[in-house]
């Protein structure tokens, strides 16, 4: 009789470890895992412009969208929708060194190759370049 209430004991410990396994497993999300890659590449994000201009005139007025995708560790795409027109979508290469935290990227588009670095903080960065005899800037922010 005691090795039956033994057992019962042990059952019962082994149901309820079962039972708060599976309760807790579906709560360890997948988003869980996406917070690895913040913690060892958290430059790796989609990054939206929220700010941008050509010699003092607002280019966001002239597209719905101009987004940055860091794909993976070398890999980006530059996703962008002029108003009333189709999506483009350009894809390049980039760097980034983790101790200074600049991004270099070598991008063509609108016939036009164009490398630039920049330094991203607190998931942000600012595009600056002289174009001619104007000034772009564009500001992106993680989405």
């Amino acid at each position: 009789m005691l090795k039956l209430l033994s057992m019962k004991r042990k059952f019962t410990f082994i149901a309820v470890i079962i039972t708060l396994i599976l309760t807790l497993l579906p709560a360890c999300d997948a988003r869980e895992t996406g917070s690895l890659k913040a913690l060892t590449k958290p430059y790796i994000a989609h990054y939206e412009c929220y700010e941008g201009s050509f010699g003092g005139e607002d280019l966001m007025e002239k597209f719905d969208y101009v987004e940055i995708i860091l794909q993976d560790k070398e890999n980006l795409l530059l996703s962008y929708k002029f108003k009333d027109g189709e999506k483009q979508k350009v894809e390049s290469k980039y760097k980034f060194n983790n101790e200074t935290h600049e991004m270099t990227a070598d991008i063509g588009i609108f016939g036009f190759r164009f490398k630039e670095s920049v330094i991203v903080e607190n998931g942000k960065f600012t595009v600056s370049k002289p174009i001619g005899t104007k000034q772009l800037i564009m500001k992106f922010k993680t989405k």
